[in-house]
C-alpha cells in the first residue's frame, strides 16, 4: 500500500485541509455568483485545479504521484462522507453533481501533478 500513497507531514495536512475548507466553501457560495450549473462546475474545475496545484508548489512531495494518489483519496473520502450525510440522509436530494463532484475531485490531483511535472522540469 506504501508504495501507492505517500505519507503526510503536518504541512501537508494543514495545506489540505485549507484546500478542502477553500473548495467546500466555494460550492456553498458560488450560487449567488453563478446562474447556471455548466458555470458553477467550470468555476469550481478551475478553482480546484489551481488549490491543487498550489499544495503541489507548497508541499514540493518526492514522489508526485504517490502524493497525488493520497490527495485524491483523502479529498474524495471527505467529500462522500459529505454527501451520504447533507444529501442523502439530511436534504434527501442526491443527485448527478454529487457524483460530477466526485470525479472532478477525485480526478483533478493528477492532471494537477502532471501539470505541476511539466512546469517544475522547466
Amino acid at each position: 500500500m506504501n508504495k501507492y500513497l505517500s505519507p503526510l507531514k503536518f504541512k501537508n495536512i494543514l495545506t489540505l485541509i485549507g484546500l478542502i475548507v477553500i473548495g467546500f466553501g466555494w460550492l456553498l457560495i458560488d450560487q449567488i455568483f453563478l446562474s447556471e450549473t455548466y458555470q458553477r462546475f467550470i468555476a469550481f474545475s478551475i478553482l480546484i485545479c489551481i488549490l491543487f496545484y498550489l499544495q503541489f508548489v507548497l508541499n514540493k512531495p518526492d514522489k508526485i504521484m504517490q502524493y497525488a494518489n493520497t490527495i485524491s483519496l483523502i479529498t474524495v473520502s471527505f467529500i462522500l462522507i459529505v454527501i451520504l450525510i447533507l444529501h442523502v440522509l439530511i436534504t434527501n436530494d442526491f443527485s448527478y453533481k454529487q457524483i460530477l463532484i466526485l470525479v472532478i475531485s477525485g480526478s483533478l490531483p493528477y492532471l494537477t501533478g502532471f501539470i505541476y511535472i511539466k512546469t517544475m522540469k522547466k
